[in-house]
């Protein structure tokens, strides 16, 4: 690894962190502040980048080099800068949409055990 791949991993650790921290700060609050919800979130942040990392490798390969026969010279660095850049962007957009929708199961998740008690009690 080169000076440039240490900067996107760095990049990424630090993405990783910040929506990290927004979604501890969104969940917290709520009623259920789990620790399990947490970790469960930092653990699909991880996936998720592993995920993006796969597919745009598996693009430039299937699509762009097999499918398109374009030929372009993987180790300048205008053309790494230019699909990492693109990457960490799909990455940012995937890991705020994940915290959106996993905020919003948790917090229905809760409210429904909530209720049910609230039945089982009223009765």
């Amino acid at each position: 690894m080169d000076i440039l791949g240490a900067i996107f991993l760095i990049i990424l650790i630090i993405i990783v962190l910040i929506t990290n921290i927004i979604f501890i700060g969104k969940i917290n609050r709520t009623n259920n502040s789990h620790y399990k919800y947490k970790i469960i979130f930092f653990l699909i942040s991880i996936t998720s980048i592993c995920a993006i990392m796969i597919l745009g490798a598996l693009f430039q390969n299937v699509v762009l080099i097999d499918y398109f026969k374009i030929t372009t010279d993987i180790e300048s660095y205008p053309y790494r800068i230019i699909v990492m850049i693109t990457l960490i962007l799909i990455n940012v957009i995937v890991n705020f949409i994940l915290s959106k929708l996993y905020l919003k199961r948790s917090i229905r998740k809760s409210t429904k055990k909530i209720n049910e008690i609230e039945l089982i009690g009223e009765e």
